[in-house]
């Protein structure tokens, strides 16, 4: 017995030699499938750009991080044969752009360059996903350059709602370290997306995708019978009730309602856009002329409207006031929006909104290649097939003003259906603003500690 178990151990002690001179294998992230490729109409700027499009898998906070931080090491990091000084130059020299953003539960890149440059652009991209070399020092910055800034450190409300985005579109529970070391593979993705005239140059990009790697076909059976029975449908909410960040030493309060919601359709979605823009979108809103203007009170109150997917938006209004007269500034603001509400509105003005918000999403959708990426796969997040249509363009040229503001109260939910969130010193909340939950929130936590606990209340 005591040789075996001598055997046993020497026997294990030169597999665990074996497993530790291997050199640390690349995370491999690829789509099992064979990738979606489309070409959108092209850009109107003189630019072309190609969007990649991978999945994030597990579609938690932490692999968020990694996998952006990942991307940007093998898009910056260097080649076999070229120093990141070199590509940095290339880049500069040559006006080829890199941007890594997310969409949901997607991970995108997306390079974009003057047509006359865009092939360069494509040979650039293939030979930093087919040769990625990698530096634990860029990559460990990168990932601590890309973590969520605790809001209630910063104040600020575009802090506010990452933290609130975040926690609808991924568990914030998960592995704290990345595997294998950081180091990324980029293989075939899911999606392609091509905003070009070049006709080569779009054969080239298929070329690349179809030399990539793609990943083995693998669905655990858990995750397959929730697939199966739908239980693995992404929840788009977040609780209502009040979140208090209490400073005492801070002579400022943010005062900021959110919520995340779901729309009957795209005509429903652009009328309540609509209608946050009217009650606080910019300079001519009425938080703008009210809250600022004429009781002085807040330098930057407004309203965010913030496309998740789908039929699916952030949607929120803000204002950070003197700490001591914060709650008249919250009075003033609920009676602002449920004005709006109840129809309380310029036709003239919001006439005005919706030739704002006309020209800023025909511009952008064809000059700015990211965000024509984004709004295509919300409407086509598994690829498309014949025809493609944005129907929410549609909507919003066709869209009748009279009718948004008679269906007000459908467009707009009821403030007390958002979540309130404060930040900063002042009087305490008072009781009645406590009846649809409350949490406090400790000294540097994040926000989804009290996103968690309402969320537990309510179930």
């Amino acid at each position: 017995m005591h040789s075996f178990r001598h055997f046993l151990f020497v026997a294990l002690l030169m597999f665990l030699c074996l497993v530790s001179s291997q050199p640390v294998r690349a995370d491999l992230v690829a789509a099992a499938n064979a990738t979606k490729i489309v070409s959108l109409t092209p850009l109107r700027n003189g630019v072309s750009a190609i969007t990649l499009v991978w999945p994030i898998n597990p579609p938690t906070q932490d692999r968020v991080g990694e996998l952006m931080a990942g991307l940007s090491s093998v898009i910056s990091g260097g080649t076999s044969e070229h120093s990141p000084n070199d590509i940095d130059a290339l880049l500069r020299i040559k006006g080829i752009e890199n941007n890594i953003t997310i969409n949901g539960r997607d991970l995108l890149l997306t390079v974009s360059a003057a047509d006359d440059v865009f092939p360069e652009a494509l040979a650039h991209l293939e030979n930093v996903l087919f040769e990625p070399e990698y530096t634990s020092g860029w990559y460990a910055r990168e990932l601590q350059e890309l973590k969520l800034r605790i809001s209630s450190n910063t104040g600020r409300p575009s802090d506010v709602l990452n933290e609130a985005g975040y926690f609808v579109l991924y568990d914030p529970r998960g592995e704290t370290t990345a595997r294998n070391d950081g180091r990324f593979r980029f293989g075939r993705p899911s999606q392609v997306i091509l905003r070009s005239a070049d006709e080569e140059a779009g054969r080239r990009a298929i070329r690349m995708i179809k030399a990539l790697p793609e990943a083995q076909w693998t669905l655990p059976f858990a995750r397959w019978a929730k697939a199966l029975t739908g239980q693995d449908k992404q929840a788009f909410a977040l609780p209502a009730g009040t979140i208090h960040f209490a400073d005492p030493d801070s002579t400022e309060m943010l005062i900021l309602f959110v919520k995340a919601e779901e729309f009957e359709d795209e005509v429903d979605q652009i009328g309540a856009n609509l209608l946050m823009d009217y009650v606080g979108g910019n300079q001519g809103s009425e938080l703008f002329r009210i809250i600022r203007q004429e009781m002085r009170a807040a330098y930057d109150p407004r309203t965010d409207f913030i496309v998740m997917g789908k039929n699916r938006a952030i949607v929120s209004l803000s204002a950070t006031v003197e700490a001591q007269i914060w709650p008249e500034i919250h009075e003033k603001m609920r009676a602002i929006y449920e004005g709006a509400r109840t129809g309380k509105i310029s036709l003239s003005g919001l006439d005005i909104q919706h030739d704002r918000l006309n020209r800023r999403y025909a511009g952008r959708f064809f000059s700015d290649p990211v965000w024509g990426a984004r709004h295509y796969l919300n409407e086509y997040p598994a690829g498309a097939s014949g025809t493609i249509n944005l129907p929410l363009l549609t909507a919003l040229e066709t869209v009748p003003l009279e009718e948004v503001i008679a269906s007000s109260q459908t467009h707009l939910p009821p403030l007390d259906d958002f979540l309130l969130i404060l930040i900063g010193g002042g009087p305490a909340p008072a009781e009645a603003l406590k009846t649809r939950g409350y949490c406090a929130l400790p000294k540097n936590a994040p926000l989804h500690y009290c996103l968690e606990e309402l969320s537990n209340t309510l179930n």
